[in-house]
């Protein structure tokens, strides 16, 4: 693995380090960025939203209101979309209104305002207003139809736009913020206090969604956190407590690796609307009930995921010398494809697409590496696709299954043709050489006033250079674990250094040996006293560096 230097700077003093962090976060104004204003006091226009479309919108459900019309908040099935919903939806139903929710389900209706989705709309009597949330700016035909059926669509969608916008009434948009924060803002037309209570949502699904947790972004999740410590939702508190975080204070990595996947999970396998009505329930009983089937859902789902990706890496192994993985099964689940996809680019450092081949559809998610446009690279092969979308490192696209052999050999090709070698490589960001004698309680004390971290302002890594192997120990029910202390011949500091499920570089180690070690610094606390410890990311001879 190649270690990726952000700064070339040795640190001399707590406040060096402090100072080469920010610098390598590029982050200018210090007092702004260690206290984010309060998302109420952030005006529309550095949110990038229309403020003429956003009035559009308050009045027509303001005359939604007094005439007592029906109104359906359209949502997402991921954790963006199921927080906008619960933001919106709920928002305006302590507001009076004649308000219901819909979310599709990604096998009965796929993603967003389709044909099946808007066939069980009809089925039931027709909502006079539809506000979509966390999707809908791209869907021009569905709401032509149902302009044409008489019914007012508002969209509040921060996915990048075409360059014309559907015929909507009005279009409440950003591309700067996350879905649910869109949805937000709405409602904070409506009220200060309704929309504070609703920033423990803003913070989930901004950082679920991977919104790069700077400016205005950092100041949804800084102040949403806040929200979600004062345990005021009963429904996330719950979920809080089935995952394990009961009197833990929540954090943003809690909310990425711990409560999003599990809101995620509905989407993925099972209903999100039962996510939904976790998000908004006020009975503890209800409550419980509902987070124990997200929790057994995303059980399911990481079992799943677990069996998918070895029947995937059973098909790698043929393809060793390709620059892009092309794996496909008719066992591989549709809700579960861009996880695999994933784990496949982080474990191998190239392009994954993984496709589902169950029914006449065939249905594929990509991911990608830096410096490789996956988006760009299922663009060349569009004559054989029904349908594309995404980002540079993530994106999504459907084709006939009779076509599943030209699709494939098609991006195998380009990636030898057109993918360097040299982007295959697995590289680690560490923030810069770090002395072992300053690593104390303070320094990391001092480091966590960065937090939340997140896209864009990951956890700071560190690299330590010539320590020596002191001891060397294996841990867990299966020893799977590793556990060291290294020790600086410099200054006869001791570090113990975590190695979760890396116990195998045991095997290449012997005590005395001199390592080079990328890792992050956490705080041990036992019996009251706080110690210094580190969480490997990696480890290499020293003679390496």
């Amino acid at each position: 693995m190649l270690w990726n230097f952000l700064s070339d700077e040795t640190p001399k003093t707590i406040e060096d380090v402090t100072r080469i962090l920010l610098s390598n976060r590029k982050i200018v104004d210090e007092d702004l960025f260690f206290s984010p204003p309060h998302p109420i006091d952030i005006s529309v226009e550095e949110l990038g939203v229309d403020n003429k479309m956003l009035q559009l919108a308050k009045d027509r459900i303001l005359e939604a209101i007094k005439k007592k019309q029906k109104i359906l908040v359209f949502g997402d099935y991921d954790a963006d979309g199921v927080s906008a919903t619960a933001i919106l939806w709920k928002s305006l139903y302590e507001l009076k209104a004649d308000v219901l929710p819909f979310i599709p389900n990604r096998e009965k209706h796929g993603y967003g305002l389709t044909d099946a989705a808007l066939k069980e709309i009809y089925e039931k009597p027709l909502p006079d207003l539809i506000i979509t949330v966390d999707t809908g700016i791209v869907a021009h035909r569905a709401v032509d139809e149902l302009v044409k059926k008489g019914v007012d669509v508002i969209i509040t969608d921060h996915h990048q736009p075409e360059d014309d916008l559907p015929k909507a009434l009005a279009v409440v948009h950003s591309t700067k913020i996350c879905g649910a924060v869109v949805a937000w803002v709405l409602v904070r037309e409506f009220g200060e206090e309704l929309a504070k209570k609703n920033l423990d949502l803003v913070a989930l699904a901004t950082v679920t969604d991977l919104m790069v947790l700077k400016g205005n972004n950092r100041a949804f999740v800084f102040h949403g956190l806040k929200e979600i410590n004062k345990n005021n939702r009963r429904g996330l508190t719950t979920l809080i407590k089935v995952a394990g975080l009961e009197g833990k204070e929540v954090t943003a990595t809690h909310l990425g690796f711990v409560i999003g996947p599990r809101i995620n999970a509905m989407g993925r396998l099972s209903s999100a609307m039962d996510a939904l009505r976790l998000l908004c329930t006020n009975n503890q009983q209800r409550a419980m009930k509902l987070a124990g089937l997200v929790d057994s859902t995303n059980s399911d789902r990481q079992q799943l995921t677990r069996d998918l990706y070895q029947q995937a890496r059973e098909q790698i192994a043929e393809q060793k010398n390709e620059h892009i993985l092309v794996v496909h099964s008719s066992d591989f689940h549709e809700g579960i494809i861009g996880l695999i996809a994933g784990r496949l680019t982080e474990t191998y450092a190239k392009p994954a697409i993984v496709i589902s081949t169950k029914g006449d559809v065939s249905k594929a998610s990509a991911r990608s590496v830096p410096g490789v446009n996956i988006t760009e690279i299922i663009r060349t092969a569009r004559k054989l696709l029904l349908e594309f979308g995404g980002h540079p490192m993530a994106a999504g696209f459907g084709f006939e299954h009779d076509n599943l052999s030209a699709v494939s050999e098609h991006f195998s090709q380009y990636g030898r043709e057109n993918i360097s070698p040299d982007l295959l490589q697995k590289r680690l960001d560490t923030e810069l050489l770090l002395p072992m004698d300053l690593i104390d309680v303070e320094l990391i004390e001092s480091i966590a006033k960065l937090a939340p971290y997140g896209n864009g302002n990951s956890v700071p890594i560190f690299a330590l250079k010539d320590i020596r192997v002191e001891d060397i120990k294996t841990m867990g029910s299966e020893n799977q674990h590793l556990k060291l202390v290294l020790t600086d011949a410099g200054s006869n500091k001791k570090l113990t250094v975590l190695a979760w499920r890396k116990a195998q570089i045991a095997e290449s180690l012997e005590i005395g040996a001199l390592v080079n070690i990328a890792a992050v610094l956490e705080i041990n606390e036992w019996q009251g006293k706080k110690t210094p410890q580190a969480v490997l990311k990696d480890l290499q001879l020293a003679e390496i560096i």
